[in-house]
C-alpha cells in the first residue's frame, strides 16, 4: 500500500516508558504491512476524543507490541493526552513536499518565503525526519543564506510560534551571541526594568558552556514560565528572566538549535534568524546584540563580527525593530564565576555592590545602549543612567521584586550554597599571564558537572595582565562529588588553560 495512501487503523494504545526527546511509536510488523509503512517512516497519530495529532517516527516489532496495538513514547503520549487501552488512528504521513526544497538548497539554490516557511512547519510538526532536518542545516551552513533568504526564515519561525504582547510598554531585549561565562543578563534586566522599560527576557539554558541563563536564574527563581505568566510578571515588575523553552514562541527554531548541538554547527544566517525571530515574538521594538569577539567564543574576528552586525540590523530593519549591535571583547572571561550557583551568586554580589568589575562595566554599558536606543536618555547619557540605577540599589530592589514575582525565595547571595567539594588548580611556573582560555575554563566547569549539577562549576582566582608567582591558585573546581573533581583537575592539568607570556615565540634552524 502506498504511504501516499489516505487509508488508516484504529489501535489500541499502550504507553512505553521511556522519555527519548523524539517523537517515537512502535508497530506491530503485521500492522506496519497493512498500513504499508518501514521502519523509520512517518506515520500520524489522531486522539480522536480531543482532536490531538502529532507525526511520530515509526520502529517495528513482532514481539513487543500486539497485532492491533501501536506502543507510543512518553513524548508522544504528553501530546495526545492518551491512555492505555485508548483509540488514536494511525495513518502514513508520507513524504513531506519539504524534502525537495532541503534538495534545491543543498544544491546551491536560494530559497523563496513559501518554499522556507514550508521547511519551518514541517520541522515543528515532526514531519521531517532528524535526517532530513539536519541535511537542511547541513546545506543552510555549507550554502548560506543571503539577507533575503534571512528575513523569510525568521518570519517563517514568527509565523510558526507563539507571540507575546505587553501593552502600554515600551518593550525591549537583548541578547549575547555567546561562547563566554558571566550572567550580564541578570543584571542588564534589573536596570532597564527600574528604568521603566518592559524586558520580557526569554534565555536558554547551556549547550556547551557551563551555565545558560537559563540555569542560572533558575538557582534564584522558577523559569519554567508559561506565555500568560511572562507576561503578568512583566506586567507587575517590569521585567522577567525566564526559560525560552518552556514557552512555544518559536518552536521550529528550538528542534533545529538540537540539530545543529553535536556538531557544533551554527550558520551564520539562521544564528541571525533564531535570534531575531525570539525577539520579535516577545514584541520587542528595541534590541542590543552582544557580539563577543576573541579567539574562545563563536565569532572569532573582528571583520566576521563587523558583516554579522549589518545583517542583525537589517533584518531589524524588515521586522520594524531597531537594532544596535555591540562588538564587545570575548578574549577573556567575563568576570570569575563558571557554573549555575557560582554565576548566579556572582551577578548577586555585583547587584548588591560587592564589587564592580569587567562583567558589572558589560553589563552596564549594555544596559546603557539600550536606554540610548530607546530615547529614554540622550546619547552618550546612557552608561552614567544604568551606573547611578545600580549603585543606588535600585536595580538590586527590582532584582528582588523580579525574583518574588517569578516564585523564588533566594534574594541575597549569602543565600545560595556551594558545593561539597573543592580543588586548588596553582601554577607551576612565575610569570604574566598572557591568556586565559574561557573555552577550557568552561569544559574543566562541565567536566566538574555544571551545569546539571548546580553548585558544580569553576571560580577563576586570576585575569590577563597579572603577574604571578610559581603555586599561585589559578582557579577553583567546586564538584557535588570526588569522581567529578577529579577528573576536571585531570583535565585541567593535561591542558593549557592560561598561557603565560613568552619572549621567543618561535624557533627555527
Amino acid at each position: 500500500m502506498s504511504p501516499e495512501s489516505n487509508y488508516s487503523q484504529n489501535l489500541k494504545v499502550k504507553t512505553i516508558d521511556i522519555l527519548s526527546g523524539k517523537l517515537i511509536v512502535v508497530l506491530n510488523e503485521l500492522d506496519a504491512k497493512e498500513l504499508g509503512v518501514l521502519p523509520l517512516e512517518r506515520v500520524e497519530l489522531t486522539n480522536p476524543r480531543n482532536k490531538k495529532s502529532v507525526n511520530a517516527v515509526l520502529d517495528i516489532t513482532d514481539t513487543m507490541i500486539g497485532e492491533n496495538e501501536i506502543g507510543i513514547f512518553k513524548d508522544v503520549h504528553k501530546i495526545l493526552s492518551t491512555k492505555d487501552g485508548s483509540i488514536v488512528q494511525v495513518r502514513p504521513s508520507g513524504k513531506p513536499r519539504s524534502i525537495e526544497f532541503i534538495k534545491k538548497k543543498m544544491d546551491g539554490y536560494k530559497l523563496n518565503q513559501d518554499q522556507l516557511k514550508q521547511i519551518v512547519n514541517d520541522i515543528a510538526s515532526n514531519k521531517l525526519s532528524e535526517i532530513e532536518a539536519t541535511a537542511f542545516i547541513a546545506a543552510v551552513y555549507m550554502k548560506g543564506f543571503d539577507l533575503e533568504e534571512t528575513v523569510f526564515m525568521t518570519k517563517a519561525l514568527i509565523e510558526n510560534g507563539k507571540t507575546l504582547e505587553i501593552p502600554n510598554a515600551t518593550v525591549v531585549d537583548k541578547h549575547s551571541i555567546g561562547g563566554t561565562n558571566g550572567r550580564a543578563t541578570m543584571i542588564i534586566v534589573p536596570i532597564i526594568a527600574a528604568a521603566g522599560l518592559a524586558i520580557p527576557k526569554t534565555s536558554s539554558r547551556s549547550i556547551t558552556s557551563a551555565s545558560g541563563t537559563a540555569d542560572a536564574m533558575e538557582v534564584l527563581a522558577n523559569v519554567s514560565l508559561s506565555l500568560n505568566k511572562i507576561r503578568q510578571v512583566v506586567e507587575k515588575t517590569g521585567g522577567c528572566i525566564a526559560w525560552g523553552g518552556a514557552v512555544e514562541l518559536a518552536p521550529a527554531d528550538d528542534k533545529i538549535i538540537k540539530i545543529e548541538y553535536p556538531l557544533s554547527l551554527d550558520p551564520e544566517g539562521q544564528v541571525i534568524a533564531s535570534v531575531m525571530a525570539k525577539k520579535a515574538s516577545v514584541g520587542a521594538k528595541f534590541v542590543v546584540i552582544d557580539l563577543p569577539v576573541g579567539p574562545f567564543v563563536k565569532v572569532h574576528s573582528r571583520d566576521s563580527a563587523e558583516v554579522m552586525a549589518l545583517k542583525f540590523i537589517e533584518v531589524g530593519k524588515k521586522l520594524g525593530i531597531k537594532v544596535e549591535v555591540v562588538i564587545t571583547n570575548g578574549s577573556e572571561p567575563s568576570g570569575r564565576a563558571f557554573g549555575p550557583n557560582l554565576e548566579a551568586k556572582y551577578a548577586l554580589e555585583i547587584l548588591e555592590g560587592k564589587f564592580f568589575d569587567n562583567l558589572g562595566q558589560k553589563s552596564v554599558e549594555l544596559a546603557g545602549a539600550l536606554l540610548e536606543l530607546t530615547g529614554h536618555v540622550s546619547k552618550g547619557k546612557g552608561f552614567e543612567k544604568a551606573l547611578n540605577i545600580l549603585e543606588s540599589g535600585e536595580a538590586l530592589a527590582k532584582m528582588k521584586e523580579i525574583i518574588r514575582a517569578q516564585g523564588g525565595k533566594i534574594v541575597s547571595s549569602d543565600q545560595i550554597g556551594k558545593a561539597k567539594f573543592k580543588k586548588l588548580f596553582v601554577s607551576r611556573h612565575s610569570g604574566e599571564i598572557s591568556s586565559i582560555n574561557v573555552g577550557l575554563l568552561n569544559k574543566v566547569a562541565r567536566i566538574a558537572g555544571a551545569p546539571s549539577h548546580k553548585k558544580a562549576g569553576l571560580m577563576l582566582n586570576v585575569e590577563q595582565g597579572s603577574k604571578i608567582s610559581k603555586n599561585k591558585v589559578l582557579f577553583e573546581i567546586h564538584a557535588e562529588n570526588k569522581r567529578k573533581l577529579d577528573a576536571a583537575y585531570d583535565f585541567a592539568m593535561r591542558n593549557q588553560i592560561v598561557s603565560l607570556k613568552r619572549i621567543i615565540l618561535e624557533k627555527f634552524s
